[in-house]
């Protein structure tokens, strides 16, 4: 079976991986929740909706980039034949 039709047929999911959490990632993500927990402690109900607004739109913005990645990596497999 092809690459494009194990992905066809779910048996490739490239959207779900394992992260190691005693990486880099993990101590950047406590970093960012004990970061955002200080902040929104600070902050009134409406400046608590705002940074939930900001959060959602990074969210997205990474979403976006990880589909463009995703395309563009099947661009780059193709040969000049």
């Amino acid at each position: 079976m092809t690459t494009l039709e194990n992905l066809y047929y779910g048996n490739i999911t490239p959207h779900e991986y394992e992260v190691d959490r005693s990486n880099e990632y993990d101590i950047n993500a406590k970093l960012f929740i004990r970061h955002e927990q200080e902040l929104s402690a600070t902050l009134t109900e409406h400046q608590k909706e705002i940074l939930q607004k900001i959060k959602d739109n990074h969210t997205e913005l990474m979403n976006l980039g990880e589909r463009d990645a995703f395309v563009r990596g099947f661009f780059s497999c193709q040969t000049d034949d």
